[in-house]
């Protein structure tokens, strides 16, 4: 596979990530940007950095990835290193104390450049432990960092949150360093939600929801959308997992899936209440990435 048809396949694969219809647009116009550059052979004009507004659980990592892969198939960026992209999580500081996240920032780039003396791609930085305090020098610091870096290392800023005056007061602070451009990775409704677990989850192992099912699942699934724990697809996938456990574990008589058989999962049960409140646990992770791949010019 060469270059152009590895752009093809991520460019495909972009299109048809659920929501983040944003991000989607974005590639539509970077797709533009790069044949016009080719056009009129104009390659000294670089991309922005982004900010991107998530709901956890939405998928950074898969967004990241694809979107790495997709600007190196399509000779948007080159890249150099053992990885096209690592997720950083710089960790709160008060201003009091010797910012080492910077030293452990920069320990992360030469790690990944490998061989190579310099790392070349893309950075994903976590902002969330930052939110409450974009005022101080140390969260300003991390700008400085990228902005010195910013030939090399193209930065998606990342939060989990979609509070207005968060979003400018992070987007004010960015864009005193570097060019950047905002967008908000959109979540899927409800609607859409029941649909993708009813066709990933139910319909795949020929179960199948009435229609009374599907309105008590959307019920459910929007009042768990509101919960400040809520997240994402692990959520969704946790509560298509429990339903067939439930299932599968009751006296069964056909594939169809009635109200009733989802009565313990209802907007009201006590099932939706824990996994509302549920306190969330991550394993947060400094550095991930993947491998660059050999394919053909």
């Amino acid at each position: 596979m060469n270059r152009q048809e590895s752009a093809d396949k991520y460019f495909d694969a972009i299109m048809e990530l659920h929501g983040v219809n944003e991000l989607k647009r974005t590639v539509e116009r970077l797709r533009l940007f790069q044949q016009n550059r080719e056009r009129y052979s104009v390659s000294d004009v670089t991309l922005p950095n982004y900010l991107w507004t998530i709901k956890r659980g939405g998928g950074v990592t898969t967004c990241v990835s694809a979107f790495a892969e997709y600007l190196y198939a399509a000779k948007i960026i080159e890249f150099t290193g053992i990885v096209k992209y690592f997720e950083f999580i710089p960790v709160y500081m008060s201003p009091d104390e010797y910012f080492s996240e910077l030293t452990r920032l920069n320990n992360t780039v030469s790690e990944i450049a490998g061989h190579y003396s310099y790392f070349r791609g893309i950075a994903c930085i976590i902002l969330d432990e930052w939110i409450d305090n974009t005022s101080e020098a140390n969260f300003l610091n991390i700008f400085d960092y990228i902005a010195n870096h910013n030939d090399k290392i193209l930065a998606i800023f990342c939060v989990h949150t979609d509070d207005k005056n968060t979003v400018d007061s992070i987007e004010s602070a960015i864009s005193t360093y570097m060019r950047v451009e905002t967008m908000a990775l959109d979540f899927p409704n409800a609607d859409k939600l029941v649909e993708l677990m009813e066709t990933k989850s139910f319909n795949a192992r020929n179960f199948y929801l009435d229609n009374e099912a599907k309105i008590l699942l959307k019920e459910s699934i929007e009042d768990i959308l509101t919960g400040k724990n809520f997240n994402g697809f692990v959520t969704i996938k946790q509560i298509a997992n429990d339903i067939l456990y439930s299932l599968l574990t009751s006296n069964l008589s056909g594939n169809n899936i009635s109200a009733e058989m989802l009565s313990n999962f209802n907007k009201d049960s006590e099932y939706i209440k824990r996994i509302k409140n549920k306190v969330e646990k991550r394993k947060i992770k400094s550095i991930t990435g993947f491998k660059h791949k050999e394919e053909s010019k």
